[in-house]
Parts: structure tokens; sequence; C-alpha cells
């Protein structure tokens, strides 16, 4: 079987709890600027290689980000829901909403979340905030990936967990981890050899790059997670 040849990781657009620090609030929405910034995506995100392959996170804010932000391929593709790539804490921010309102949902309809399974949500055991947890279940969220078939596969995930997916945590002093903007994307290779599951950045990407420093969000979250 072969891996995807390319693999672009997008960070969701801006949303509720990213404004004013308000982590209280459960499974935020996007802000109208990020509803703005889902729709530039279109015009920013390269023509090539065509996208054979959309992947979403079930929380709101990255499943408004992909139908947003990349609504040809939606309607033509579909969305497939993978619940280890949701955000990191056990802030309310972070946990997702159960998967019956989910799929009540007229904006979701037609998507499956039935890799959702039971406990998907809790922020315990194998979901759990732990550092050890998070590595293990990103192990999961590129094993998946990897084993897909479909040429370019696009997933849509949060600013923390990306450090911990793309294990980069290069960055400046204590702050762990390049900063990912609002709707950034970059683009991974798999890497070659059996029984490996890391992924490296194209050297495209690598250029493409601005620097962005942790954002507020970020370090909140990247503060939470247990050692």
């Amino acid at each position: 079987m072969m891996a995807p040849k390319l693999l672009t990781l997008v960070r969701h657009g801006e949303a509720e709890h990213n404004v004013g620090r308000r982590h209280h609030l459960p499974d935020t929405s996007l802000t109208s600027r990020g509803e703005s910034q889902c729709r530039g995506l279109p015009d920013r995100f390269p023509q090539s290689p065509e996208i054979t392959l959309l992947v979403s996170s079930p929380l709101r804010r990255t499943l408004q980000t992909t139908l947003l932000g990349f609504p040809t391929q939606a309607a033509q593709l579909g969305i497939e829901v993978l619940p280890e790539l949701q955000e990191c804490s056990g802030m309310p921010c972070d946990t997702g909403t159960a998967r019956e309102v989910l799929e009540a949902d007229e904006m979701f309809r037609g998507i499956s979340f039935a890799r959702c399974v039971e406990g998907w949500n809790s922020k315990k055991g194998e979901w759990g905030t732990d550092s050890a947890t998070l590595k293990e279940r990103a192990r999961r969220a590129r094993c998946w990936l990897k084993e897909r078939e479909e040429s370019h596969v696009v997933a849509v995930l949060h600013g923390a967990f990306l450090h911990f997916l793309t294990e980069d945590w290069t960055g400046d002093g204590s702050q762990a981890g390049t900063g990912w903007a609002n709707t950034e994307f970059r683009s991974y290779t798999f890497a070659e050899g059996e029984g490996t599951d890391a992924i490296v950045e194209t050297e495209e990407s690598k250029a493409r790059r601005v620097p962005h420093p942790l954002g507020q969000t970020e370090l909140m979250e990247l503060e939470q997670i247990k050692n």
C-alpha cells in the first residue's frame, strides 16, 4: 500500500475563544473574521496537486473551516472526520460536542461522525491531555493518514495539536513550537522506510512560511498539558 504523496495541514480560522481569551466557551465556532479567512483560502491555496481527500477534526471550528475553505472539494469528496485530530487541552473550548448533537446540526448534514466513538470527547484515557497520551494520539493520526491511498490529503486541525502531529517543537526560548496563524497551511511528505510514521515538511512549504509567534490560545493550551 502506498502512502499519500502529499499531506497538507491547515489550522482553522479565528474562533470565538481566540478573541479575549474566552477559553470557557464550549466547542467554539468561527468568528465573522474567521469565516472571511476561510473563504479566502481558495485564492491562496495551490491549485495543484488536486486535493483528493479532506479530513477534519470533529470540533465545530475545524468543520466550519473545511466547509468554507474547501467548498468545491467538500461537495465533491465529502469530509472524513478524525477525532484523533481534536485539540490538546481539556478546556471547554477544546472539548468536542456530543456526536448526536453534531449529527443533528443542519450545518453538518451529510458528514459522517462514525469515527467519533464513545468517549472521544471525554479527555480521559486514550483521549487524555497528558503529553505521553497526546504523542500517542498524534502517532495514531499519522498512521491513519499514511495508510490512505489518496494522493493529496488535506487535514484541518488545531494550533497546539499541530505541534504534536508534526513533531515540530522548534521555537524561541520557552515558547515550544513554531506558531501557526489562523488558516495557515503547510505541506509534508511521509518519511520513507517501513515502520516509520514521521512526516517531513517540503522545501516549498518551508519557503512559504511567515514567522508567527505562538498565540495566547496556543500558549494556554500547551500550558494545560500535563507532563
